[in-house]
């Protein structure tokens, strides 16, 4: 809720070179690294989903995009070298770089053609570049979130108690 509150309040506003930070595309791929798949798919679903309360005519795109994306750098992420620093930033960059463009192709399939052009490869570079001076405050609050469970009931499958 906090990067959506930033996302629509602050965020928007700020377009250097015509160009948008997406901050809930970042929590849906970092999600995916520190949680797992289960995790960044369920984090990436949700910040789409909200993504597409405050934005009309999406029809869930977003919450399909961030919730795809998020499970598979999950996935991805597993087979990497975790301890080295290159790999964060070069795997949120390449994830938000395509997640953004399947989105832009996405909105030109649902009928809005005007983001299906060259312009849409300009457009998601800058959201790399964004996602990448995004990653650290993000991760930051990740790591809190997940501190706070003991990094296991968020990462575990719901049990269900019956008396």
């Amino acid at each position: 809720m906090v990067l959506l509150c930033l996302q629509v309040s602050l965020f928007a506003h700020i377009r250097p070179f015509g160009v948008a930070p997406d901050a809930l595309v970042v929590a849906a791929v970092v999600g995916g690294i520190l949680g797992g798949p289960n995790y960044g798919a369920r984090n990436g679903f949700l910040a789409g989903l909200l993504l597409d309360l405050v934005i009309p005519g999406a029809l869930g795109l977003a919450a399909g995009v961030y919730g795809t994306f998020g499970y598979g750098v999950g996935l991805i992420s597993r087979s990497l070298d975790s301890e080295d620093p290159r790999v964060l930033p070069i795997l949120v960059a390449l994830t938000s770089f395509l997640a953004t463009g399947t989105y832009g192709l996405g909105l030109g399939v649902l009928g809005s053609e005007q983001f299906v052009n060259w312009g849409l490869v300009g457009v998601s570079a800058g959201v790399a570049i964004f996602s990448v001076i995004l990653i650290s405050p993000v991760r930051s609050g990740y790591r809190w979130a997940l501190a706070a469970s003991d990094g296991v009931a968020r990462t575990e499958p719901a049990r269900v108690v019956v008396n």
